[in-house]
């Protein structure tokens, strides 16, 4: 390749018991470690979803392995890849499953000094992103003014699925505020984890299979009707990425949206363009590649018209065993090298300023 490729997302493998090492004060860390004995101590109050993710036993599953504890574990994997930056996303984005929601905020801080301790080196090889609550607005705003301006630190990352309100309810606008001043994009991820939040509540599934397939698209729309429709585009100066949900859902998120807009546009914010417009402006994560299970998508058709070209960006998944490697994106049909090239490198530096 002529060009650096740049992963959008490797997630970090930190425990409960990492994250607890972080919590400033010393008499509820101690209490932390010993309060949770019925379970194993790398959990702590961060709940285990209970899916089976071994496709009923077909496939080996280790969630300790491999480890990734601080940046440098993923530089054998990296470089066997072919990948020559990482910008990581938090490990433990099931904290939103933490039960007892007066120690959420607790957690929530001590696992971005992790974050800014352990990976987020800002050295053009390891950059990180912080981990946001949608339901602690306040708190989480305050996280951005905190590690906002740091080495590495290049974006925050909020869990999709569990928040009580869809992202353009008003009281994220202390995130978005926050996010704007430091110049940090908001990266929307689903988590798998059991949250009373939409769409898990009422989903009921009767497998890993049958919920994961909406778990990460449906969120996913609902959060861009929302930020599109209440004008929170328009309203603040901030980049939103969409990761793990794939490219399929956007052409018909945006032809909805329309339709609506020209039926009844006083029902929306005032906006200066048609509401598909701003999907183009939003960032996409290229995992999952649908080209790799179905020819139902033509990813470079669909890229050229959603107008996306300048806003996908390689993201592999690792260390998920349904990762995609930087072939995933160079075996799809069509591509030209100037749409590899901004794919793995130029869509990237813009989204994060590396």
């Amino acid at each position: 390749m002529d060009h650096a490729v740049i992963d959008g997302e490797w997630h970090s493998a930190e425990s409960g018991a990492d994250i607890r090492e972080y919590i400033s004060d010393d008499e509820m860390r101690e209490n932390e470690k010993a309060g949770y004995l019925a379970g194993p101590e790398e959990w702590g109050p961060i709940q285990w979803d209970g899916w089976d993710r071994s496709a009923g036993g077909r496939t080996e599953i280790n969630i300790h392995s491999p480890d990734i504890t601080d940046a440098e574990d993923v530089d054998p994997v990296r470089e066997q890849l072919g990948i020559d930056t990482v910008v990581f996303s938090p490990g433990q984005f099931r904290m939103t499953t933490i039960p007892a929601q007066d120690k959420q905020v607790m957690y929530m801080r001590a696992f971005n000094d992790l974050t800014v301790d352990r990976f987020a080196r800002g050295d053009g090889t390891y950059y990180a992103k912080l981990y946001v609550f949608g339901d602690h607005p306040e708190e989480s705003a305050e996280e951005i003014e905190r590690h906002g301006d740091k080495d590495g630190v290049v974006g925050a990352m909020i869990t999709d699925v569990g928040p009580t309100f869809p992202m353009g309810h008003k009281s994220y606008e202390p995130i978005y505020e926050a996010a704007e001043k430091h110049d940090l994009p908001i990266i929307l991820h689903s988590t798998t984890g059991i949250v009373p939040g939409f769409p898990i509540a009422g989903m009921q599934p009767k497998n890993f299979a049958e919920f994961h397939t909406l778990g990460h698209t449906i969120p996913k729309m609902w959060h861009a009707n929302s930020l599109i429709l209440r004008g929170i585009v328009e309203k603040y100066d901030v980049d939103f990425g969409f990761w793990e949900g794939g490219l399929s859902w956007i052409p018909a998120l945006g032809e909805r949206l329309d339709r609506e807009y020209l039926e009844r546009s006083s029902e929306f914010a005032d906006l200066s363009q048609l509401p598909s417009e701003y999907l183009s402006e939003f960032y996409y994560g290229t995992q999952p590649l649908p080209e790799e299970a179905t020819k139902m998508v033509d990813v470079v058709d669909l890229i050229e018209r959603a107008d996306l070209e300048d806003q996908v960006l390689y993201c592999s998944d690792r260390p998920h065993q349904d990762f995609d490697a930087p072939a995933a994106v160079d075996n799809v049909e069509g591509l030209t090298d100037a749409q590899k090239r901004k794919i793995f490198e130029e869509n990237a530096r813009e989204l994060f300023g590396i």
